[in-house]
């Protein structure tokens, strides 16, 4: 269970989905499994996670990428799908993001496209030039 947005927005999925199709997920329902080797985490085996800086519309889109490997994106949700394909280390999502981006930018999009293909690059230079 995951608890996404401000609307705290209850999404339910399979921990064992999740897991092989992401290694991000893999890393993070690991922890607070019984047996692992930090089982001193807060999070109990079935969640709830707590994803307060994501819309639900984005995060159902990621959701329905992992169980599908296909995704519906619109102009209104593209970019931040775009960000938390990045985030979680999607490349064939972000493959497809890319591509929907290409052939149907316009005008009103390009500043917030350019600022959001700028921001990863800005992460990358500060992890690797602390």
């Amino acid at each position: 269970t995951f608890v996404v947005g401000r609307e705290q927005q209850k999404v339910f999925a399979h921990r064992c989905v999740l897991a092989c199709r992401c290694q991000a997920f893999r890393g993070m329902l690991s922890q607070g499994l019984a047996g692992s080797k930090d089982s001193t985490s807060n999070v109990p085996p079935q969640g709830p996670f707590i994803l307060g800086n994501v819309q639900p519309e984005v995060f159902l889109a990621v959701i329905e990428f992992l169980y599908t490997n296909s995704i519906t994106l619109n102009s209104h949700i593209v970019l931040e799908v775009l960000t938390s394909s990045v985030e979680y280390g999607l490349q064939d999502l972000c493959k497809l993001c890319v591509k929907f981006i290409k052939d149907t930018l316009s005008v009103e999009q390009v500043c917030e496209a350019l600022q959001v293909s700028v921001i990863p690059l800005q992460s990358q230079r500060v992890k690797n030039n602390p």
